[in-house]
């Protein structure tokens, strides 16, 4: 196992799926769920959003060095509010990455809400 791989297994384990998170999620599938779509994007060869397309290492970059376990709380709040969702995984893991991409503007838009000048 690489290096890198080994990097994202330990977040996995110690940051975004330790036990203390556990309240994080409705349910045990629902964090194996999120973990199983974490993993997913990992591996994807590349991933399209807004018509940017992602390559591996693109990906892989992004998920060491920007993510964060809020990133993954808001996706999984999204994931909740789906309907007919086909291929679970696959949502669950397109929409973290989007998330990841976006979260600076969500995070913009919360504070302007918040605090209007």
């Amino acid at each position: 196992m690489d290096l890198e791989t080994e990097k994202f297994n330990y977040y996995l384990d110690e940051c975004y799926f330790h036990s203390e998170r556990d309240k994080e999620f409705s349910t045990e599938t629902e964090k194996q769920l999120a973990r199983k779509s974490m993993e997913l994007l990992w591996n994807k060869p590349s991933i399209n959003v807004n018509g940017i397309t992602y390559s591996n290492q693109e990906i892989r970059k992004k998920l060491l060095d920007e993510m964060m376990p809020e990133i993954l709380d808001r996706a999984v709040e999204v994931y909740r509010q789906a309907k007919d969702v086909k291929s679970e995984t696959a949502y669950l893991a397109s929409y973290i990455f989007r998330t990841l991409i976006d979260y600076d503007a969500y995070i913009e838009r919360l504070f302007r809400q918040t605090y209007k000048f």
